[in-house]
């Protein structure tokens, strides 16, 4: 595969930049509520009712953690949560998941 399929395939700038959001994310705490509630496949529609906030709220926060992370889209979002530590793999789930202890 060539260079210019691979950039097809990836967003190389992207994959660059997730390193530097491992220490701090550069957003607001509610923006970081935010970012949570999209990286666990929340509509703008549902983090307004989970938040008690207007959807054009919601869609100016996304807005706002868009541009501060320079990223384009909800997956990018939810790899930036992922990575940076904000969210766990328990965070997608609505249980907790079993320790290994009990497959014993």
């Amino acid at each position: 595969m060539n260079n210019q399929e691979q950039k097809g395939l990836f967003d190389l700038g992207f994959v660059n930049r997730i390193n530097q959001f491992s220490a701090e994310l550069p957003i607001t705490n509610r923006e970081r509520e935010i970012l949570t509630h999209i990286a666990q496949g929340k509509t703008n529609r549902q983090i307004s009712q989970k938040l008690i906030l207007s959807p054009s709220t919601v869609r100016n926060h996304i807005s706002s953690i868009f541009n501060k992370l320079r990223i384009s889209n909800r997956s990018q979002a939810t790899a930036i949560a992922i990575y940076s530590g904000l969210l766990t793999l328990e965070g997608f789930t609505e249980k907790p998941l079993p320790q290994t202890s009990d497959f014993k």
